[in-house]
């Protein structure tokens, strides 16, 4: 099944489409943090117009490489969802990665770093990786904002030094770039392309979120010791996409992980609906999301995820990010994480791959019905061992 996408927007967006600034939480190295409406990372989007995005960046790359076999590499935590989106409408893709930043046992990994970040640690696990490149001409890195590139080089220059792909080429796909026409000459002499659709000034209106200050009326922490007591829905899942593997198997598993869900909850019709995910799980809830804005069941359907990145809540006007709740990880509870905005709806479907349901699942399920969402259902994306 092929989304379509287009979200009405046309073929062009402006930086303004694009971007929401917002203040980062206690980072001295980039204290401000480009969010965008459209993305379904921090704010609540509606599925159709992240396909709509999703779908322009693939113009771009089908375009450009109509012919090269392609491993496209999406960078965690943000990007996953766009990357996998991106994919969906590529002609020649035959391998999908995320980059993560959840360690797996006994796994062998390609370790670098994100200076700029708030998780500066990124793993690219490298089981099938040798024996991918003997079957593709381009790997495609593609996140949502590239600002130098030097972390995309840093990974570069560690396959080439691991694996050694003399023969393959090197492009870099993104939603926004940041990069000055002189690095971008810098990396097209390094034989490394990039593509992108907008382009976006260096530290661009950083002025209008400089006096935003931590508000503690906007920052609530969710901490639950209460069982979950809501619906849950196991999905056998045959492909991890954090590890290496064929889109196309992928796509099929998103396919069917969607319609599980849709039979689960049958004929019912709902005003409004969102559609959740966590952290680096952010394809299946997006896909889910936009096969029920297809199926006409839910006049209004949204989709975001939990974070790892902590961000200042404002209520002041034009700021995009208006209640910060703390919860504890799905995937570690000794780690925070945040999810923005949340709201009341008529049905929440909570997507996860996370082995346990413990603490971070209590915490969010709080966090919602602290609102009045009463109707809840958690779907776990379980990889079969």
């Amino acid at each position: 099944m092929m989304c379509q996408g287009y979200g009405g927007l046309g073929l062009n967006y402006t930086i303004d489409d694009l971007v929401r600034l917002a203040r980062r939480d206690n980072n001295t190295v980039r204290p401000y943090l480009y969010v965008n409406p459209l993305q379904g990372k921090h704010i609540p989007t509606a599925p159709e117009k992240i396909f709509g995005i999703c779908h322009q960046i693939a113009t771009r790359i089908n375009g450009t490489y109509p012919n090269d076999k392609l491993y496209i590499i999406g960078f965690a935590e943000t990007a996953t969802g766009i990357a996998s989106g991106v994919c969906h409408y590529l002609n020649n893709v035959v391998f999908y990665q995320n980059t993560t930043r959840e360690y797996k046992k006994n796994e062998e990994v390609l370790y670098f770093t994100e200076s700029h970040s708030h998780a500066t640690d990124q793993n690219l696990r490298l089981s099938g990786l040798k024996e991918c490149l003997s079957e593709v001409d381009r790997i495609v890195f593609i996140d949502d904002e590239v600002t130098t590139g030097n972390t995309i080089c840093k990974l570069i220059t560690g396959i080439k030094q691991t694996i050694g792909a003399r023969n393959i080429h090197f492009s870099i796909a993104s939603i926004l770039n940041s990069m000055t026409k002189e690095r971008l000459s810098e990396l097209t002499s390094e034989g490394i392309d990039c593509l992108f659709l907008a382009e976006l000034p260096f530290e661009y209106k950083i002025e209008s979120i400089l006096d935003i200050k931590h508000n503690p009326s906007r920052d609530i922490s969710m901490l639950s010791d209460d069982p979950i007591d809501v619906d849950v829905l196991e999905f056998k899942a045959n492909i991890d996409a954090r590890s290496l593997c064929r889109f196309a198997e992928y796509d099929k598993e998103n396919v069917r992980f969607s319609k599980t869900v849709i039979d689960y909850l049958g004929k019912d019709h709902f005003r409004e609906i969102l559609v959740l995910g966590t952290e680096e799980c952010m394809y299946p809830s997006i896909y889910l999301s936009y096969m029920i804005y297809e199926s006409h069941f839910a006049d209004s359907v949204k989709v975001h995820a939990t974070t790892r990145s902590p961000i200042i809540a404002s209520g002041e006007a034009d700021y995009p990010l208006h209640y910060r709740y703390q919860l504890r990880s799905f995937y570690d509870k000794n780690r925070k994480t945040y999810i923005y905005n949340l709201d009341r709806y008529d049905k929440v479907i909570l997507v996860t791959d996370s082995e346990e349901l413990g603490e971070g699942a209590a915490d969010l399920i709080s966090a919602l019905q602290s609102l009045g969402n009463e109707n809840i259902l958690l779907t776990k994306w379980k990889y079969k061992q």
